[in-house]
Order: structure tokens, then C-alpha cells, then sequence
């Protein structure tokens, strides 16, 4: 059986009740979800990705506090956020790809084949941001919208949910961050982009808990979050040099394919830069990491 906590009077304090702040999380996800997609609706820049962070964000605080939550709502609600973030995902790695393509291109580089490579990915880019505003501004989101308004107003909480924060957030955030550390203290210079990946991850929730955790824990808990986005930071750009690596091995084995060897050559070429990329951003984070 779940139970409700009732509202708290004033700013949460260590004594406050945590199912206050799962209530108050949730609400401000919920916001800012919608936000975003008032965004997509008045087609504003950076809208679809917006989307996506608000999804991973509010999906974030749903892991965090998953002890807490009563019943199946929550994994239903993971489930319809993760499918949310995936229509918008096509369309933001796109994105970013053409970007990094445009910045690594250089003189050396047959102009026309770039020119080429940029249409084909920005075209790309055009179709997927129309499928991703479809998902965004149809009625499955607006059923989403509300359940979560609704949710956030009262969520369905375990009777755990009645302890104070400042008991149950410390143990929450060093839940999250004992992941983290676990999985970057085993990354080397030649392990597999995935497992880069993942800590890039681990590295997001982390910052996600303590962004959360803040408004109690205070000064500690910025500290963590602020740490944890630079290497969030670090891990997102040797994500995107991975993915755009990826994307353009793709197209030469396209252009392969229809006998377009000279094309085909070019790309390798900017896969190539891709790939060396990763290697300081590597060092960077390894030495930002293991710094006493």
C-alpha cells in the first residue's frame, strides 16, 4: 500500500520528509518538460534537444528515488520518458554530427565531397527533426504531460518515503556516485568507446542527483554536481566524436557501394580525425579523474 506525503511548509529542510522532494523533483521535471515542448511548438532553437534533456532528467530522478516510489507507475513512466528522448535522439546526433563535420573539414579535403557529405547529413537532420516534432506535439506526449502533472501533484510513495532527507539524500547521492567511481576507475586509453560511454552516463546521473539533492545538502552536493558535469562534459564530446566517427564509416561504405571510391576516400579521411579525437579527450578526463 502507497501513501501520500502531505505538502511541507517552507523550503525543505534536512527534516523535511523525502517524499516531499520527490513531489517537488517531479513537478519541476514535469515543468520543464513542458517547457520544452512549448518550444518545439513555437519551433525554437535547441528545442528537440531540449526535450531529451528533460526526459533523461526527469528519468534521473525517478532512478534516484526508485526505493522510495510505490507500485509500477514509475517504470511506466521511465519506459514512455526513454521512448519520448529516443524519437528526439535521431534528430540531436545529426545535429551534431554536421557540426563537428564543418569544424574538422579543412583545406586538404575535396570542397565538393564535403559539400556533398553536409547536404546528405543535413537533409538527414531536416527529416528526423520533422519525425522527432511529430512524436513531440502528438497525443502521446500530451497523455505524458498530464500523467505527470497528476503524478508529481501526488505521488505514490513507501512508507520510507516519511524519513527526513537529510538522512536518506546523503545515502541516495553516494549510491549514485559509488557507480560512477566504480566504472571510471576501470577505464584505461584503450578501453571500448561503450564503456566510455557508460561512465559518461553514470557521470550524468550523478550530476543529476546532486543538482536534486542541492536544495537540501547544500554546498556539498553542488560541489558534486559541478565535478561530475566537467566530466560529463569531457565524455560528451569523445561521445560525439565516436558517434560522428560511426555515422561517416557508414556513408563511405555507402559511397562505397555506389562505386564512389573518391567519395568514399574523403570520408574515411574526417572518420580518421574522429577517431584521434578521442584520444586527448581521453587523457584529459583520466588526468582530471585521478588527480589527488
Amino acid at each position: 500500500m502507497g501513501e501520500n506525503v502531505g505538502p511541507w511548509a517552507g523550503p525543505l529542510s534536512a527534516e523535511a520528509p523525502v517524499g516531499a522532494l520527490v513531489g517537488g523533483a517531479l513537478a519541476k521535471g514535469s515543468a520543464r518538460l513542458q517547457g520544452a515542448v512549448l518550444m518545439v511548438e513555437k519551433a525554437e532553437d535547441d528545442a528537440i534537444h531540449q526535450v531529451r534533456v528533460s526526459c533523461r532528467r526527469l528519468r534521473s530522478d525517478l532512478k534516484l528515488f526508485r526505493k522510495l516510489l510505490a507500485g509500477d507507475w514509475a517504470d511506466e513512466l521511465r519506459s514512455d520518458l526513454a521512448a519520448l528522448a529516443q524519437a528526439c535522439g535521431e534528430a540531436r546526433d545529426l545535429e551534431v554530427i554536421a557540426a563537428l563535420v564543418r569544424e574538422t573539414a579543412n583545406s586538404e579535403d575535396d570542397e565538393e565531397h564535403v559539400d556533398t557529405i553536409l547536404t546528405t547529413l543535413t537533409v538527414g537532420l531536416d527529416r528526423a527533426a520533422a519525425r522527432s516534432g511529430d512524436v513531440v506535439l502528438g497525443e502521446t506526449t500530451s497523455d505524458l504531460l498530464n500523467t505527470l502533472e497528476a503524478v508529481a501533484a501526488a505521488p505514490d510513495l513507501k512508507p520510507n518515503a516519511s524519513q527526513p532527507c537529510g538522512e536518506v539524500l546523503p545515502e541516495l547521492l553516494d549510491t549514485a556516485n559509488l557507480k560512477f567511481t566504480q566504472a571510471a576507475g576501470m577505464l584505461k586509453p584503450w578501453t571500448a568507446d561503450d564503456d566510455w560511454h557508460e561512465v559518461r552516463l553514470l557521470a550524468k546521473r550523478v550530476r543529476y542527483a546532486a543538482d536534486t539533492s542541492a536544495s537540501v545538502l547544500g554546498d556539498e552536493a553542488k560541489a558534486t554536481a559541478t565535478q561530475a558535469a566537467k566530466y560529463q562534459e569531457l565524455l560528451g564530446q569523445h561521445q560525439d566524436h565516436c558517434a560522428a566517427a560511426d555515422a561517416l564509416t557508414a556513408m563511405a561504405a555507402d559511397a562505397a557501394a555506389q562505386d564512389d571510391p573518391e567519395l568514399s576516400f574523403t570520408l574515411g579521411r574526417l572518420t580518421e580525425r574522429h577517431r584521434a579525437a578521442r584520444k586527448p579527450l581521453r587523457e584529459e578526463f583520466l588526468s582530471l579523474y585521478h588527480r589527488p
